[in-house]
This record gives C-alpha cells, structure tokens and sequence, in this order.
C-alpha cells in the first residue's frame, strides 16, 4: 500500500490542493493530536507512534553509527550491497540529474550506500544523512524507510505525509527486500524533492528491489551449488577408492584422485576421452554394461599398456527418467585393502604373546628361546606336542614376535574341513570358475588372505595328500594359482603348523609326505606336556582363573588343599583339561564367595592314587627310550623327587639313575617343590 491509494480520486500526492490539505492535516494533529479524514491510514498510524517520541518541529539529529559498526554492518550485509550496488547504478543511470539519491540500509534502518544527484546529497548531508545514519522510524518520525521497516512492505511519502517538518520539502519512495526465507534483510528507497516527484517512483524502487532479491537468490543458489559441487569433489577426492564416471557412450567425464593414482594416469589426460583409448577393461565388465547388470567386488584385471593391475571392480548405472542411461559408474579397489578388510572382518588377527603363555619350567624356558630365535625368519615352523599343551597359543606368540606382527593370522583348521573341500578352501576359486557345474563367484585362496602375515595349519597331518601337495607346491615355488584361473598369484605369508600326531609314524605309512614334512619342520619345537612341569601348575591355574573373573564377573579362585589335588594329578589332558575342570567349578561359586572348594572338582581329579609305576599302567609310547623317560617321569611325580626312593622304586642304583636323569633333562629339584 502507499500513501497514493488513500488521496483524493484524480488529485497527485505532489499536487498542490492535496499538499496544502495534508499541511493543514499536519498542523492540527501536531496542535491538537486530532486526525483529519484525508490522512491515509498508514500516515495516520505512523504518526501516531512518532508522537512523544521525535519533536515535529525541530530538525532531525539523525542518530549515527560508529566506523567500526558501520564496517561491521557492511560486512554482514556484504552480499545484499554486493548486489544491490549494480541495480542503485543502473537505475542511477537512467534517473540522472533529475534530483534524485538512491539509499539503501539493513534491516534496522543503518544506510550502507548512497548513489545520487551531488545536490541533494549535500541538502542530506546538512541534515545529517549519511552512511552509517538511522532512518528508522523511532529516530526520524513518519518516511518512506521508516513505514517500509515497520509495515514490511512498499510506501511513499510525500512532503507533508512526513511528520517532521524538515522533511516536508521531500518525497520518499521505498521497498524491502526479503530473504528466500521471508526474513528482512533492508529496504532500497529514493528521495528526491517534491517538485521533482515522479509517479512510477514507487514502481521504480518496487522492481529495483524485486529484482535484488531474485538476483541475490539466483546468486545464493548458484554458490550452493557451487559448493555443493566443491563438497562432492573433495568426498570423491578424500574417497580412497578409485572412481570413474562414464557417459553411456563410454567417454570418461569424471575420476578421481585415488582412480587416478591407482592407473597412474593424470586426471587431466583421461577427462573427455573414450574409455578403450586409455585402458582395457575386463571382459565380464563390457558384458555386464550391455546388459546393464551392475557388479559389486568382482575382481578383474586392467590393462595399461604394457602394466597389468588387479582390482576389485564395482558397476554401476545412472539414469535419466528411470529409462535413459546417463552415467556409468565404476569402483576400483585395490585387491590388498579388500583383503585386509576381509582379515579385519574374519578376525585374522593373533592376540596372544610370550607373555600369555604361563610357565617357568626348564622346558618352558627352551621354548621361549626358541621362539625368540625362530621369530625373525622366514622358514617353515612345526609344532608338536600333545593335545591341550597350547599349541594354537604358541603359533599366535610366535606370529606376535615376529616382523609379521602387523599382518594378518590366518588359521585352516585342517581337520575340520571335509577332504573334498580342502584344495577350495586353500586355493579358492576365479570369477566365473565352474565349481560342481555352477559359475560361482571369486574366492581369494587361504594364502592370500594371509599375504603379509602367518598361515597356521592346525592339525597338519590331517591334510588330504592332495592338498599336501599343494601346500609345498605353494611353499617351494612362492605362488599359487586359483581354480578355474591361468593367473599366478605371488604370496608372502609364512607358515607355521601343528600337529599332536607322530609325524613319523604316518610318514612311514604313507599318509604324509616326507619332503613336506622337511620342508614344515625347518624349525621344530615340542611343547612339554603338563605333567611333565609340575611347578607349572599353579601358574596355569591362576591364569585361566584370572580369565575367568574377567568373563564371569566376579573374582574366583582355589583353596589351599584344592591347589594342592590339583598339582598332584597328571593333567593327560593338558591346559585344555584344566581349564575344562576349572571352567565348571568356577560357574558354580558363584554365591558362595567365588573360591573353589575340594567339592567342586570332579572326583577323578580329588582321588588320584599314586599307583607304583609298571610298564603294563604305562601308556602306548614309541620307542624304549619314551618308555624308559615316561616312566622316571611318574616316578619323579609320585615320590616328590627323592632320589633314593625313586631308584629304590625303579630297581636301579642312584648313580645310573642320575646318569638317566641327565639323559632325558629331568630334574629331580621341579618335584620336590611341589
């Protein structure tokens, strides 16, 4: 609305008949707060609240705002100027010596720029209008910036509209300029004298001020866009895999940083070009395209030039009205992030040590030696020992001391895979490889999800003779080759294995290969089964109890005599039988304080009877010598290491009994203890 609509039909708001009533209008509300009937109502209520607050009678001290404010407001209205400027020139231009200042001000009435007339920009300045000034409604009384503010929409004021009479010899005409939000950010208006009033000047700044809007907006839109743009370049550019964007006539429009490093082709030399004139892509990727089939991980070889690289490859499409192809989207990753992510996700990690490995026997002291020297090489290693004497531990202390300990640990468990299945598991499987006549999917082998770490066949001497062969194949010649493929695969991972079997009695049968054999037990080490390191005992015992405290929740652990039984019986099946006896005890002290008492161990453990050893209570052993060596073993046990008694026992004198003792590395003190 402006002040216009509500004159007298027919008569210009600059005519002097309507001048003259709006003075006389003035001067009677000024005198006596009485509003005549020819005030438009927008007038009529902005003088209203301008009363009591500005003087009608005396000039205006415009309020004025500091440099440092000033600077500050032009800086936050930085793009609403940056925009406004070019349209205050453009309508300056055509407006031009005809009276008239362009002003435009924030949303709290501060001017931020002035363009017109030198005139009546010094008839302002005597005012005190100027950049920095407030023409707020609250400092200035009733004027076009002032309503514009307030009302939040386009006014002019004319001459005696104004409520200050200094303004009287003036015409105002302005609009506010709006966010796309809706929210204020200023108003554009002009003044110019009123004899030089013009009646397009409210369209004039209406279409001025429209026009920054939608200019701001297109702007603002324009640099969302932009940095939209930006963000999605530096996601595609922080993205480690490799991405190439295709138009549907296979030119390349877009690639990446990782794309680019992977290929070794500069960005700027692939933008633009088709596909087939920078490298050759795999067959299945070509067909996969034509039939628009997208592919997730299938692995693939790239031709560049002379290079050949693998890669996990990704396809992908984009289009246009859900019919029309737009965009091709391949995902290159490289072969060795996919399999460590794949060694993260199985949990091929070791997570013992050394130092998890409880024992502080003689023996226990060799293999840890033995560890530390075997640790750094490359070789073969083969663990022997009984059942339950950690044998999987050992393997994981070994990968964890070596310089492979940042690699993955992979286990086959040799005996748990059916013999049919065995070479699949170990040499997996190519792309599009028949397997029982159907196309299956690429499998990586077992030794390539150990490339860089440790492959631990537990139980070796459970392989199938097939796969025996393809294990030293694989350890003699350094590469392997999967089903269904032509392609030779280097692989860098080491092996250790292990075994609770007499390796030379199933070489002797013909069920394992020698030369394997050899080859596994570059180093070889035997893990001393329990009984034979008793003072190792209580060590074991309060390992695993610790462990289980963490797991149940609450601290267990053994009484005096408890410990004492537990010392005394041969432990035939090892840590393993410990931590099965202790594992069911500790779940049942629970509410009776977490120690484990005599009656929460199973009775063949409670009532172990020191049987005089005989050959016939002996066990099946190999050879005289195991015989002989078992059997001052338990007799050791059995008399508390006393010498005399043992030879008494044994029926031999004491000196070759402590020549046998020296023989077979037992000694006589590990008992006594205990």
């Amino acid at each position: 609305m402006s002040s216009s609509e509500t004159a007298p039909a027919n008569i210009r708001i600059d005519s002097e008949e309507y001048q003259r009533a709006m003075l006389a209008a003035w001067k009677k509300f000024t005198t006596t707060q009485q509003l005549d009937p020819i005030v438009p109502p927008v007038i009529a209520t902005s003088w209203r609240r301008s009363w009591g607050k500005v003087n009608p009678n005396n000039n205006i001290e415009f309020a004025q705002m500091s440099s440092d404010y000033l600077l500050a407001s032009q800086t936050a209205s930085f793009d609403l100027m940056a925009v406004a400027r070019p349209v205050m020139e453009d309508i300056y231009q055509c407006v031009m010596a005809s009276g008239t200042v362009l002003v435009l001000t924030n949303s709290v009435g501060c001017v931020l720029d002035m363009i017109g007339d030198p005139d009546v920009l010094r008839v302002m300045g005597t005012w005190g209008a100027q950049l920095g000034s407030i023409l707020a409604e609250e400092q200035i009384g009733t004027s076009s910036f002032g309503l514009a503010l307030t009302e939040r929409m386009p006014v002019q004021v004319a001459g005696s509209e104004h409520f200050v009479s200094q303004f009287h010899v003036a015409t105002g005409a302005a609009a506010p300029i709006f966010d796309a939000s809706g929210h204020l950010l200023g108003v554009l208006g002009l003044v110019m004298p009123i004899e030089r009033y013009h009646i397009h000047s409210l369209g004039l700044v209406v279409g001025a001020a429209r026009a920054i809007e939608s200019q701001r907006q297109s702007d603002q839109l324009m640099a969302e866009q932009n940095s939209h743009l930006a963000q999605v370049n530096a996601i595609l550019s922080a993205i480690s895999d490799g991405i190439l964007v295709w138009r549907a006539d296979y030119v390349l429009v877009h690639a990446n940083q990782a794309a680019s490093q992977m290929l070794g082709i500069p960005t700027h030399s692939m933008m633009g070009k088709p596909a087939d004139t920078l490298f050759i892509i795999p067959g299945f990727v070509r067909k996969a395209v034509l039939r628009r089939k997208p592919l997730v991980d299938v692995e693939g070889v790239i031709i560049i030039g002379e290079r050949t690289i693998n890669f996990l490859i990704s396809l992908d499409f984009v289009y246009q009205n859900k019919s029309i192809l737009q965009w091709i989207i391949v995902t290159l990753r490289p072969e060795k992030k996919i399999r460590m992510l794949v060694q993260r996700q199985v949990g091929a990690n070791a997570a013992l040590t050394l130092n998890d490995i409880p024992g502080e026997a003689p023996q226990m002291q060799r293999v840890r030696h033995f560890v530390r020297s075997a640790a750094g090489a490359q070789a073969s290693i083969l663990i022997r020992g009984e059942v339950g004497t950690g044998k999987n531990a050992l393997a994981s202390a070994i990968h964890n001391a070596g310089p492979r300990r940042e690699g993955p640990f992979v286990i086959f468990a040799c005996s748990s895979v059916p013999n049919e299945l065995v070479i699949n598991e170990l040499l997996g499987f190519d792309e599009g490889s028949e397997h029982k006549g159907v196309s299956v999917s690429g499998r990586p082998s077992k030794f390539e999800l150990a490339q860089g770490g440790t492959l631990f066949f537990q139980d070796v001497d459970a392989l199938p003779l097939e796969a025996q062969t393809v294990l030293l194949n694989a350890l003699e010649l350094g590469v392997i080759q999967r089903l269904g493929s032509r392609r030779a695969i280097e692989i860098d991972s080491r092996v250790i294995a292990s075994t609770s079997a007499n390796m030379e009695s199933l070489i002797s049968q013909g069920v394992f290969r020698p030369d394997l054999y050899y080859r596994l037990s570059t180093f070889a080490i035997t893990l001393p089964p329990l009984r034979e390191r008793p003072r190792d005992i209580p060590l074991v015992v309060e390992r695993i109890l610790t462990r289980f405290s963490q797991q149940l929740g609450y601290n267990v652990s053994v009484a005096t005599d408890v410990m004492e039984t537990l010392k005394k019986y041969p432990w035939p099946g090892n840590i393993r039988e410990v931590e099965s006896v202790l594992g069911r005890a500790a779940t049942q002290v629970a509410t009776t304080g977490g120690q484990i008492e005599m009656m929460h161990i199973p009775g063949y453990v409670r009532n172990t009877h020191l049987v005089q050893p005989s050959l016939e209570s002996l066990p099946t052993v190999n050879s005289l010598d195991d015989v002989e060596r078992e059997t001052i073993l338990r007799v050791a046990q059995s008399c508390r290491g006393n010498v005399s008694r043992m030879a008494e026992v044994l029926g031999i004198g004491r000196t070759t009994l402590w020549r046998k003792l020296k023989t077979y590395s037992v000694d006589p003190e590990e008992y006594r203890r205990h």
